[in-house]
């Protein structure tokens, strides 16, 4: 089978793929990926389609995304158990198949965006400022995202260790913490002592760095999702207003759009080393 960039002419595509695995009760898979593709296509400007691969484990569907067509240029896994996901990632960049982003890529990228976004709102550089990741085991990628966007005091804890380290403990002195594990109280930050708490939920920029991953994919081909290509949409998404938040369409475009050229610049970078 010929490769995803085996011709520069063709129009490249994007793919929006699922098991299913990582599905919300009640959800439908096709509408959630109809809806995702829809997304990404009009804020990246590339065709974008919804595919259902059915697989039992990584293996699988791993095979599924190889025996995609050759015009697409990019692939986002969606709604995968995330262990499954980073799996099939490993394996088809192993194989240097097309790039393939995770749902868990985004959110990381997403949340040291506002992290950072939220240190200096509080008056604080990410240089110095202590910032707790509690579940840190369920995105490994961001610890290396906060470290290049300059925090260089990270406290790492999941829940395995709460019988000894309880997290009431270790956020004490903190400036941030990131809770993807819902162990502490996102609104009652006066009893935290004023203590910013970010969660999953703060993740509204997400959508912009997908889709600018991806329409920079489709245009460079060769282009790997590397730490050094997230770590520069992430410094394009701290620039937001309110990172935790979306943005009006016209102006999500254009973040997108900044996004897709930061990106590819890192990557023409690359390329000339």
């Amino acid at each position: 089978m010929a490769s995803a960039s085996s011709t520069d002419s063709a129009v490249q595509r994007v793919v929006i793929v699922s098991d299913g695995s990582a599905l919300p009760r009640n959800d439908d898979l096709t509408a959630t990926l109809r809806d995702s593709a829809e997304l990404i296509s009009g804020l990246a400007r590339v065709p974008a389609r919804p595919t259902v691969i059915l697989a039992t484990d990584a293996t699988g569907l791993a095979a599924g995304i190889r025996a995609l067509p050759a015009d697409i240029g990019a692939v986002l896994l969606t709604r995968v158990d995330p262990a499954r996901a980073r799996e099939v990632q490993r394996e088809l960049q192993d194989s240097e198949a097309r790039p393939v982003l995770i749902d868990e890529d985004v959110t990381a990228i997403a949340l040291a965006a506002v992290t950072v976004d939220s240190l200096a709102k509080a008056g604080r550089r990410a240089h110095g400022s202590r910032v707790v990741l509690a579940g840190a085991r369920d995105l490994p990628i961001l610890t290396s995202l906060l470290m290049a966007a300059g925090v260089d005091d990270i406290t790492t804890w999941n829940p395995s260790d709460a019988a000894i380290f309880p997290l009431h403990n270790i956020v004490f002195g903190a400036d941030t913490v990131i809770d993807l594990v819902g162990e502490l109280p996102t609104r009652a930050t006066a009893r935290l002592g004023g203590l910013t708490v970010i969660t999953r939920e703060d993740t509204g920029v997400a959508p912009y760095a997908a889709a600018g991953l991806l329409g920079a994919a489709v245009h460079a081909p060769g282009l790997a999702f590397d730490i050094e290509i997230f770590c520069a949409c992430a410094q394009v998404l701290m620039t937001v207003s309110s990172p935790r938040r979306s943005v009006p369409n016209v102006a999500g475009i254009a973040v997108t759009q900044l996004v897709a050229d930061a990106v590819t610049s890192v990557f023409h970078t690359q390329l000339a080393r």
